[in-house]
């Protein structure tokens, strides 16, 4: 599935930015910056898929974005690189204290800065689809997420939600238990239950220690209702072959049947 080469961005148009040096493109937003970069990626034919901070605010996870992630084929990656430094969007080389708070979660992604601090954020993150990998299937098209009052005209691909939860369980197999992947990938998982499946803003709601709220939130019926949409996804044949079990492990963990940190987990 590739993406339309987009028209000339109708930020450039009203504002021309002369890219040369940081401290010119620096002087707009990192959302502007954003929308900057998409337009010279898809301009150069390079297919992007939103992901992580971008794909769970899809999915009603109340997260201010600072990671403006993206995944691009192993081919384009060092040429998506190279347009990003081009246009003034320096490389940052990987941070120790996340190399090992984060291990590949931070080490597979390639960092240009967004701003004219040498800190870690913001950032545009580039990471390669042998790591984060969908089916075309798995995708759809839609308008960029980061800048919800964007005039752009770019498109980027998206992972529907049941390939978001598949990539969770499926990347949980090659990690161990205990160790900073295994952790990210159980808080987000968490988080898309919660917010994305049982639809709760104010997150999780022990029934124990909160029997009032998960009154008043009615949680059975939002059970019941998010147990119907992954069994919706399993008739929609969305899991891959051999992964069915995906949507069983899902549910018991809505349902609080089960626990996520009994799920598979790599050696």
């Amino acid at each position: 599935m590739l993406l339309h080469r987009p028209q000339p961005h109708a930020f450039k148009e009203k504002e021309p930015v002369d890219c040369s040096t940081p401290k010119d493109v620096f002087e707009h937003s990192p959302e502007e910056l954003v929308d900057i970069a998409l337009s010279e990626l898809q301009a150069a034919g390079i297919q992007l898929i939103e992901w992580r901070a971008l794909v769970n605010r899809r999915m009603d996870v109340p997260v201010v974005v600072r990671y403006y992630s993206y995944v691009v084929p192993d081919e384009d990656l060092p040429r998506a690189s190279r347009i990003l430094s081009d246009i003034g969007l320096p490389l940052l080389p990987h941070s120790e204290l996340l190399s090992k708070a984060q291990g590949d979660i931070h080490t597979k992604a390639t960092h240009h800065r967004l701003d004219r601090s040498f800190q870690c954020v913001p950032y545009f993150a580039l990471y390669p689809a042998s790591f984060v990998s969908f089916k075309p299937e798995e995708l759809y098209t839609s308008a960029p997420v980061h800048h919800r009052s964007s005039m752009s005209t770019t498109r980027v691909l998206v992972p529907r939600p049941s390939a978001v939860y598949g990539w969770l369980f499926r990347t949980m197999l090659l990690y161990p238990k205990y160790c900073s992947v295994r952790t990210i990938l159980n808080s987000t998982l968490s988080e898309l239950v919660d917010y994305h499946l049982l639809q709760v803003q104010e997150g999780f709601v022990d029934p124990d220690e909160s029997p009032e709220l998960w009154e008043e939130l009615d949680m059975p019926k939002r059970t019941i209702d998010a147990l119907d949409v992954i069994s919706q996804w399993t008739r929609n044949d969305e899991w891959r072959d051999g992964e069915e079990w995906f949507g069983d492990a899902l549910a018991a963990i809505v349902s609080n049947e089960g626990n996520m940190d009994y799920l598979p987990c790599g050696s």
